[in-house]
C-alpha cells in the first residue's frame, strides 16, 4: 500500500499584522497593536528623586542658566525652581504639585528619553493621568508662546534656533512617554484627556502635540496634516528658526497618521529632525496606524530618504536598503511582491539573496506563481546604468524569473493542483507546461547569469558573494537532473561544491544518476579527477541509496559502482579489525548514561575514505563503525568542552593516527569550502591534533584573514587546545606578528588562558614554548639528499655553518643535482630554507625577551635556567654572550658569572662556578656590577664575545643628576617613538603618549604632540609634552593617556627602582639626542 500523500493547504496570503520586530518599538496608539506593557515601576518616585538630585541634572541647570544668553520670565522660572526644590530637598514632596512648575522644570532639566519616563510615571502614579496631560499641554503652550525665555538683545551671538529645538525635543520626549499611558488608559480617563487636550489646540505646536497624543481624534489629524504644508512654507520667521518651531515638530504627525491620505499630505512637508536615525519605531508606528497600504507611499522617493529605507551604500538613492526590503517582505500585496522582484532582480546588479532571504516566495506561494509568471512574460525593468544613462535593462531578468517560477512549480508538486481554482488561466497554463516538460530548461537562466558574472570580474552582475551563493543555491533547488548536471559541470568553481553536496544529501539517487552520466560522458577523454572523486565519495557516503539504485543502472554504470565498493572492501577488509573500545561501541552517552541526541553528520564528511585509527598496543586498526562513533563524539563536543569520551579515545588510540584522522576530516571540510554550519573539523583538530597539525593549519591563517576572521579565531582556539610547545610557539608568534591588532590581541588572550591554566606568567610560558626546530643539543641537524648528507649548525650570530658527510667545511649548502634523490633532495633544501627563517625569528624574539628580562628584573631558579636556557640548542648561543648573576634572598647580587663554551660557568677570575638548582638566577644589569664593569668588559673582549644587546656597554643614569621632567618641550623624530615599542613601551589609546609599566605598580608616560593620525606621515616631528609616573592600578591602560592624573595618585619618579629610573632616562635621552 503506497504512502498517503497529504493534501496541500493553501496559506492565508492576505491577512496582515505588525511584525514582532516592529511592535517592540512602536509608538502605541489606542486600539492599535499591543506594544510593550506600560507598567509604572514601584520605585518610580525614588528614581525621579535620584535623577533630579544627580550631577547630570545639576549640570543641565547650570548650562540653562549660565550658558544661554537669554532672559528668563521671573514668574515662570520661579515656578520651575520651586517644583525642583521640592523634589531635591525633601524625600516626600507632598501630594500637591504645580502643573506650570512641572512643565517649566521639564524644560530646565532638558530631559532625555529615560528621564522623561521618570517624570511621566510619577505624574501619572502620584497625581493622575489628567495632571500629566495638563503638564504636557502647558509645556506645548510655553514653547509655542516662547514665554519662558527670550534672547538677550545685548548678546553678540546666540543660538536661538538650536535652543528652541532642544525645548521641542524635551516636549516630544514627555509626550511620547505620556502617549504610552494614554493608549492603555480607561475609557473615562481617555475621554477626559481628549477633552482637556482640545483646549490646548491654540497654536501649531499645541495642535501637533495633541494630535500625536490622541491619534484617534482623526479630525484633528486631518486638519493638522493639511496645515503642515503651510507651516513648512512659512518664511516670515526665517529658515533657521524651523529647527525650533512647528516646521520641525510636524514630523511627529507621521506617528498620528491613520490613512494613506495623511501620508500624502505630509509628503514633502516634514523633516527628519525629530525622527529616529534608521529607527524601527517610525516605520512600525506608521504601519500600525495606516496598515499595509502605507508601504507603496513609504517606499516612494520622499519617505525612502526620510525614514532611511534607501540603500545608503549605493550610488542610486532610489534603491531599497535593508529596512526597505524588510518592509516589502512583510506586506501581503501583489504590489509589494512586484516591487521586491523589480528592485532585487530587475536592477543593474542583481541582489538575489535579498529576494530569497525575505521569505516572500515561500510565505506567499500562490502570489509567487502569479507574479513570477507575470514578470517572466513582461518587458524587463529599465534603469540607469553606472554612467547615468537611462533605459538600460538587465538581460538576465526574465530568465531568472522563469527559473524561480519553475522551481516553485517543481519543488512542491501539490501546489499547482491545489491553487488551480485561484490562478489566472495563463499562469495555470504556464505552470502545467513546466510540469509537462519535466522542468526542461529550468535553471539555464541562473547558469547564464552565474557564467556571465564569472567572466566579468570588474563589472559584477551579482551584488555580492552572498548573492552569488544564493544564486547557486537557487540552481541547486531545481529538482531536475539537468539542473544538477549544471552544478556538477561547475563544481571546481567557488561555492558550487557545497551546493552540490547539499543536493546529493537531499536526493542521493538523483546525484548518483547524474554523476555516473557525467563520468561516462567524459570517459573517452578521461573523466576529470574531481568527477571521479565526487562519484567515489558519493557511493561511499550513501550506501543504502546506492544499493537501492544499483539494479536500475546499466551494466557499465553498475560495474563502475561495484568497483568503488570493492576498493574499500579490499585487502584491508580481509584483516580482522581491532577491538573497539567501549566508548566507541555505540552512540555517545550523556552524564545520566543515556544515549545523547547526535546532530546529523555533515554532508561533506565521507567516513569510508578516512584513514584507519590504530590502537596504542600496535594491534589491528579499529573497525569502520568505530570511526563513525568517533565522528558522533566530535559532533557533540566543543573545543572548550569535549565529551568525556574523547579522553578515553585518546587513551586507547595511537596519538598520531588520531591526528591523521582529524586532518583528513579537516581536508574534507576544506574541500567543501568550509561550510560554517558545522564546526566538526575544527573540533577534531583541537581534540585529536598534534604537532604535525600545527604548521599546516597556521599556514592557512593569512588567506582566512581576508574573508573569515571567525575562522582565524577558531584556529587560534585549536592551537590553544592542542597546547603543545609547537602549537603555543605558533600562537606566540601570532601574538607578535599577526597582521592586525585584533588578531594579535586574540592570540595574546589565548596564550594568557593557557598560561593561567598552567599557573605560568606570559614570560614563563614564552620560555617554555621556544621550539628547538629539530636541532640536536649542539644546535645541529642533517640535511639529507639521499646519496649526500650535510650537517648544518649555527654559530653564535645564528649564521649557518655547513659540513659534508666527511666533515669537510662548506661555504654554503649545495643545491640538489641530478644524482641526488629527486624527492628527498628538493624537500630537504626547502626545509633548510624554512629552518633559516625560523632560526632568525626565534633568535630575534629571544633577544628582545632577554633584554626585557634584564630591565624588568626577571628571575629563574638554577634548575629552570639550566633546562630552559642553557640546554636549549638556540637560546644557549645567547646565554653564553651575556653576563649573569645569582641573587640572595634580599635581591642583592651574590655572584656574577658567564657561561663558557662547554656549558660550564665561570666567575670574574675565570674559575669554575657550581650552580645550585635552587639558586636565584637573573641577567645582570650594569647597576649590579658598577665596580667590576671594566674587568668584565675586558674578559668578554678577550674571548671576542659580541653581545646580542647592550649590557656591559649600557648607559646608566640617575635621578640624582637628571630630572625626567627636564625633557618636556624637547623635539623628537616620530619614528623613534615607534622604535620605543620594541623596547617594551606601548602607545596609549589616543596615540598621543607612550606608556611603560614597571615593578612596584608604576607606569611611566611620555606624552607628545601632535598625536599620531592615520593621514599624517610617521616621520613628522613631535614635541615631548608631558613626562610623568602613575600608579598602575589607579591609572590602567587607556586612562593614562587621558591627560588628567588620578586626584589621589601618590606616584612620583622617586618610587622607581634605580634600574627602572635609569632605563626611563636612557629612553628619553634616545628620543632627544
Amino acid at each position: 500500500m503506497g504512502a498517503v500523500v497529504r493534501a496541500f493547504v493553501l496559506p492565508d496570503e492576505d491577512t496582515w499584522v505588525v511584525p514582532a520586530f516592529w511592535r517592540q518599538e512602536v509608538h502605541p496608539r489606542r486600539g492599535g497593536c499591543p506594544g510593550p506593557a506600560r507598567v509604572v515601576p514601584p520605585d518610580a518616585t525614588e528614581r525621579l528623586r535620584d535623577w533630579l538630585r544627580s550631577e547630570k541634572v545639576a549640570k543641565s541647570l547650570r548650562r540653562m542658566t549660565s550658558e544661554r544668553d537669554v532672559i528668563y520670565d521671573p514668574v515662570l522660572q520661579a515656578e520651575g525652581w520651586r517644583y525642583l526644590s521640592d523634589w531635591q530637598s525633601s524625600d516626600d514632596p507632598g501630594a500637591e504639585a504645580s502643573v506650570l512648575g512641572a512643565a517649566v522644570a521639564t524644560l530646565l532639566t532638558r530631559c532625555h528619553v529615560t528621564d522623561a519616563e521618570y517624570l511621566v510615571d510619577v505624574w501619572v502614579s502620584r497625581f493622575g493621568i489628567e495632571f500629566a496631560v495638563r503638564v504636557v499641554g502647558e509645556l506645548a503652550g510655553i514653547i509655542a508662546a516662547s514665554s519662558l525665555w527670550s534672547v538677550d538683545p545685548t548678546a553678540e551671538k546666540t543660538y536661538e534656533s538650536l535652543w528652541r529645538g532642544e525645548d521641542l525635543r524635551s516636549l516630544y520626549r514627555v509626550a511620547r512617554a505620556l502617549r504610552s499611558h494614554l493608549a492603555v488608559a480607561t475609557d473615562d480617563d481617555y475621554e477626559r484627556a481628549c477633552e482637556i487636550l482640545g483646549g490646548y489646540r491654540t497654536s501649531p505646536v499645541g495642535r501637533i502635540t495633541t494630535s500625536y497624543l490622541v491619534p484617534t481624534q482623526v479630525g484633528w489629524v486631518d486638519d493638522d496634516c493639511a496645515a503642515a504644508a503651510g507651516w513648512s512654507t512659512d518664511r516670515e520667521r526665517g529658515a533657521e528658526s524651523g529647527w525650533g518651531d512647528e516646521r520641525s515638530m510636524s514630523a511627529i504627525l507621521l506617528h498620528a497618521a491613520s490613512s494613506v491620505r495623511h501620508l500624502e499630505l505630509l509628503r514633502g512637508t516634514i523633516t527628519s529632525s525629530l525622527l529616529g536615525y534608521r529607527s524601527l519605531s517610525d516605520v512600525g508606528t506608521v504601519l500600525d496606524g495606516v496598515g499595509p497600504a502605507a508601504a507603496p507611499i513609504l517606499l516612494g522617493p520622499f519617505y525612502l530618504q526620510l525614514l532611511w529605507l534607501h540603500d545608503s551604500n549605493f550610488s542610486s538613492s532610489e534603491r531599497f536598503g535593508p529596512e526597505g526590503l524588510r518592509l516589502l517582505a512583510e506586506i501581503p500585496t501583489d504590489d509589494a511582491f512586484r516591487l521586491m522582484c523589480r528592485d532585487t532582480v530587475g536592477a543593474l546588479r542583481i541582489r538575489l539573496a535579498a529576494l530569497l532571504k525575505s521569505g516572500m516566495i515561500t510565505r506567499y506561494p500562490v502570489r509567487a506563481l502569479r507574479i513570477l509568471a507575470e514578470l517572466e512574460a513582461a518587458e524587463p525593468a529599465t534603469f540607469n546604468d553606472k554612467y547615468g544613462r537611462p533605459g538600460v535593462t538587465n538581460p538576465h531578468e526574465s530568465a531568472v524569473y522563469k527559473d524561480l517560477l519553475g522551481t516553485q512549480v517543481l519543488a512542491e508538486p501539490r501546489l499547482v493542483p491545489a491553487a488551480a481554482g485561484v490562478l489566472p488561466a495563463p499562469v495555470l497554463a504556464r505552470a502545467r507546461e513546466i510540469v509537462a516538460s519535466g522542468g526542461a530548461g529550468i535553471g539555464t537562466g541562473l547558469v547564464d547569469l552565474l557564467d556571465s558574472h564569472a567572466k566579468t570580474p570588474y563589472y559584477r552582475l551579482l551584488e555580492s558573494a552572498e548573492d552569488e551563493k544564493r544564486a547557486i543555491a537557487a540552481l541547486a533547488a531545481v529538482p531536475t537532473d539537468e539542473a544538477l548536471g549544471h552544478l556538477v559541470d561547475r563544481v571546481e568553481r567557488k561555492y558550487f561544491r557545497p551546493a552540490l553536496l547539499t543536493v546529493a544529501k537531499r536526493d542521493p539517487q538523483r546525484a548518483l544518476r547524474v554523476l555516473i552520466a557525467k563520468t561516462a560522458k567524459k570517459q573517452a577523454t578521461e573523466a576529470p579527477e574531481t568527477l571521479v572523486e565526487l562519484l567515489r565519495n558519493h557511493v561511499l557516503a550513501y550506501p543504502e541509496a546506492v544499493a537501492e539504485a544499483l539494479p536500475a543502472l546499466d551494466a557499465p554504470a553498475r560495474a563502475r559502482v561495484e568497483a568503488i565498493l570493492a576498493s574499500v572492501a579490499g585487502p584491508t577488509a580481509q584483516q580482522q579489525p581491532g577491538a573497539t573500545p567501549p566508548v566507541l561501541a555505540g552512540p555517545p552517552r550523556g552524564p545520566n548514561g543515556k544515549p545523547m541526541r547526535v546532530p546529523d553528520l555533515p554532508e561533506w564528511l565521507v567516513l569510508p575514505t578516512l584513514p584507519a585509527i590504530s590502537p596504542r598496543d600496535g594491534g589491528p586498526a579499529l573497525p569502520q563503525d568505530a570511526a563513525r562513533q568517533l565522528a558522533a563524539l566530535l559532533a557533540v563536543s566543543k573545543i572548550a568542552a569535549p565529551h568525556p569520551g574523547i579522553a578515553e579515545v585518546r587513551a586507547h588510540c595511537e596519538p598520531h593516527s588520531l591526528a591523521v584522522f582529524a586532518w583528513a576530516v579537516f581536508e574534507q571540510w576544506q574541500a567543501a569550502e568550509y561550510p560554517a554550519k558545522h564546526q566538526l573539523a575544527m573540533v577534531a583538530l583541537a581534540l585529536l591534533g598534534d604537532d604535525t597539525t600545527v604548521p599546516a593549519l597556521t599556514a592557512l591563517f593569512p588567506s582566512w584573514a581576508k574573508g573569515s576572521s571567525v575562522r582565524v579565531r577558531t584556529g587560534m582556539d585549536v592551537l590553544a587546545a592542542i597546547g603543545s610547545d609547537v602549537a603555543l610557539t605558533h600562537l606566540h608568534r601570532l601574538a607578535r606578528k599577526a597582521e592586525t591588532k585584533g588578531f594579535r590581541a586574540q592570540a595574546e588572550q589565548r596564550l594568557g588562558w593557557v598560561g593561567e591554566a598552567r599557573g605560568l606568567s606570559p614570560e614563563q610560558l614564552a620560555d617554555q614554548i621556544v621550539p628547538d626546530l629539530g636541532l640536536d643539543a649542539d644546535g645541529r641537524t642533517t640535511v639529507d639528499y639521499g646519496p649526500r648528507q650535510f650537517t648544518v649548525g649555527f654559530d653564535e650570530q645564528f649564521a649557518p655553518r655547513f659540513t659534508d658527510q666527511h666533515g669537510a667545511p662548506l661555504a654554503r649548502l649545495p643545491r640538489p643535482v641530478a644524482t641526488d634523490d629527486q624527492e628527498l633532495a628538493p624537500a630537504a633544501y626547502r626545509r633548510f630554507a624554512e629552518l633559516k627563517k625560523d632560526v632568525r625569528s626565534v633568535a630575534g624574539e629571544r633577544i628582545r625577551a632577554l633584554e626585557q628580562a634584564m630591565v624588568m628584573g626577571r628571575r629563574w631558579t638554577g634548575a629552570e635556567f639550566q633546562r630552559l636556557l642553557v640546554r636549549h640548542p638556540l637560546v644557549w648561543q645567547l646565554v653564553r654572550r651575556l653576563l649573569w648573576a645569582t641573587f640572595d634572598e634580599r635581591g642583592g647580587v651574590a655572584t656574577l658569572f658567564r657561561a663558557a663554551e662547554d656549558r660550564t660557568f665561570a666567575d670574574i677570575d675565570d674559575k669554575t662556578l657550581a650552580l645550585d638548582d635552587a639558586a636565584t638566577v637573573g641577567l645582570a644589569h650594569p647597576w649590579h656590577f658598577t665596580a667590576d664593569r671594566p674587568a668584565w668588559a675586558e674578559i668578554f673582549a678577550d674571548y671576542e664575545i659580541i653581545q646580542p644587546f647592550a649590557q656591559l656597554s649600557r648607559e646608566v643614569f640617575s635621578l640624582a643628576t637628571t630630572d625626567p621632567g627636564s625633557f618636556a618641550g624637547s623635539s623628537t623624530e616620530g619614528r623613534k617613538l615607534f622604535m620605543l615599542t620594541a623596547r617594551g613601551w606601548r602607545f596609549s589609546q589616543g596615540h598621543d603618549a607612550v606608556l611603560r609599566s614597571w615593578p612596584e605598580n608604576r607606569t611611566v608616560e611620555i606624552g607628545f604632540a601632535p598625536g599620531y593620525h592615520w593621514q599624517e606621515p610617521e616621520q613628522q616631528a613631535k614635541q615631548l609634552a608631558r613626562i610623568r609616573v602613575w600608579t598602575t592600578t589607579l591609572s590602567p591602560d587607556g586612562s593614562a593617556g587621558s591627560g588628567q592624573p588620578h586626584p589621589e595618585d601618590p606616584a612620583k619618579f622617586a618610587d622607581l627602582d634605580p634600574i627602572a629610573a635609569s632605563e626611563v632616562l636612557r629612553d628619553l635621552r634616545f628620543l632627544t639626542e
